[in-house]
């Protein structure tokens, strides 16, 4: 059985799309929340309070996420964040936005490893639930993961999930793997994997090069662009008819809660968005994602959906 964690997206895991996504496909062990940002002076989004209320988060078991390097409010947050109910929280190294990691945030603490080693010594001590982190090889180079590792290994963590990317490389060029399994053996900590695992045979390309067959994975794009995945990691079959239906019966259901909520104004964009990975299902991707981009309107937009509907899914 392997465990599958859905990374945070900004922009597209909200609430609405994980409820919706369990609902329709299910098969994730744990949802991670989009990072709730925090600095002096500086109240968080309410947006993003509110997506981490546990009534719009039933039937799942979600971890939230956290991104600042104030350690009183680190710690305020945590506590407010337990009180909810919650028992985990995950602290996130691996935002590699310039406005995220010029401010000294995300990936941005990769930098200066011996801050993170300070941070972790005044916050452990000081939250009653365990801490994971989200981090990246490293800031430049992937051999920092090294250093990095170090500095874990003094503190007791739940868990390290590893994007096998630099920050500069942001999304781009492929992953390497083979920097995240040469700290495996030299981790006190649990290393979990995350980075270009976007089919069955990316999942097994990853088992030849680490050696094991991981039985729990951090997966994000890949489950945007194919929200079988992970249920297909473990054994499951779909033919076409199924997977189209099942597609379908998901968009109505997130177009319909999306309108319930949004203002008018803000529900193409939102559903553009929503596209831009979930074109990703359809034969002809970039026909697809072209066709939502030039809807101009909600009913050009419900028009080109029931043309696109029409039109056949990539070949399983």
């Amino acid at each position: 059985m392997i465990k599958v964690l859905f990374a945070p997206l900004q922009g597209y895991t909200d609430a609405i799309y994980r409820q919706l996504h369990n609902k329709h496909f299910g098969g994730i062990d744990k949802y991670y929340a989009p990072y709730l940002r925090f600095e002096p002076n500086k109240e968080p989004k309410n947006s993003v309070i509110n997506d981490l209320l546990p009534d719009n988060n039933k039937d799942i078991d979600l971890i939230p996420q956290l991104l600042g390097k104030d350690m009183g409010l680190f710690i305020e947050h945590t506590k407010r964040l337990q009180e909810q109910g919650y028992t985990t929280v995950n602290w996130n190294l691996a935002c590699p936005y310039p406005m995220v990691y010029k401010r000294g945030f995300g990936s941005g603490l990769l930098k200066s490893p011996e801050t993170i080693n300070e941070l972790l010594s005044e916050i452990i001590p000081k939250i009653e639930i365990p801490l994971s982190i989200k981090c990246r090889l490293g800031f430049e180079s992937k051999s920092e993961i090294n250093g990095l590792i170090d500095v874990f290994n003094n503190h007791d963590l739940q868990e390290i999930i590893i994007h096998a990317r630099t920050a500069k490389q942001l999304y781009k060029g492929t992953a390497s793997p083979i920097y995240f399994n040469s700290v495996v053996s030299k981790s006190k900590n649990k290393l979990i994997y995350n980075g270009d695992i976007n089919t069955l045979d990316d999942y097994n390309n990853l088992s030849e090069i680490l050696g094991y067959k991981p039985d729990k994975l951090m997966i994000g794009r890949g489950l945007l662009q194919n929200p079988f995945l992970a249920k297909e990691l473990n054994g499951m079959q779909y033919d076409n008819e199924y997977r189209k239906k099942t597609l379908q019966a998901y968009h109505d259901d997130i177009y319909t809660h999306y309108n319930e909520k949004l203002e008018k104004s803000h529900i193409l964009r939102k559903m553009q968005t929503f596209w831009e990975y979930f074109s990703y299902n359809f034969e002809n991707q970039r026909k697809v994602y072209k066709l939502i981009k030039k809807a101009v309107n909600i009913q050009k937009y419900e028009d080109r959906v029931a043309e696109i509907f029409k039109m056949p899914l990539i070949r399983k």
